[in-house]
């Protein structure tokens, strides 16, 4: 548990390998884009491969199964059920959760309950236990969310809000 904690703020560090224009985009991604988008996976897990620590090797984990979904159409391997490592089945629910709820280049922030009737609806991506436990803890995510709010939008706009040559070549 206490490796999933540590190793899961690096699930997207892959994401350093995606080209500004794709991983900023303002609208929606082409199939191309998507394409590219999906590789953050392997990118993240190969920079994170050759450590010795057993976080960095949780952050592997994470980085490369944090898209996996239960059903087996999750990528980038297409895993499915307990294929999937625990750490990856935990990650995937709360990205999806912290996705829905921050604000993006192409897409507002949603509520709470929103973001929730979301993730029910989609219930068959996830690990049933994971699931159950979300739906337990969901009040107290909500909190923690709002206390914390989107660090990674906070971080974008003050990254991108000074260098605004970048933001230009992305829209």
């Amino acid at each position: 548990v206490e490796a999933i904690f540590f190793a899961s703020p690096m699930h997207d560090i892959g994401k350093i390998g995606i080209p500004d224009a794709v991983l900023l985009k303002q609208g929606r991604l082409t199939n191309e884009e998507t394409g590219v988008m999906r590789r953050h996976t392997v990118i993240g897990a190969s920079i994170l491969h050759e450590s010795d620590s057993e976080i960095l090797k949780a952050a592997e984990e994470v980085a490369r199964t944090h898209h996996e979904d239960w059903d087996g159409s999750g990528y980038p391997h297409g895993l499915k059920g307990e294929e999937i490592p625990l750490s990856g089945r935990i990650v995937r629910i709360v990205d999806i959760y912290d996705a829905l709820r921050s604000k993006r280049p192409y897409k507002n922030e949603l509520d709470h309950k929103t973001a929730c009737e979301i993730i029910e609806k989609e219930k068959y991506r996830y690990d049933p236990q994971i699931y159950r436990a979300f739906v337990a803890c969901a009040e107290n995510l909500s909190r923690l969310f709002n206390a914390f709010g989107d660090v990674n939008g906070l971080l974008n706009q003050k990254l991108y809000g000074n260098f605004p040559a970048i933001t230009k070549q992305t829209q």
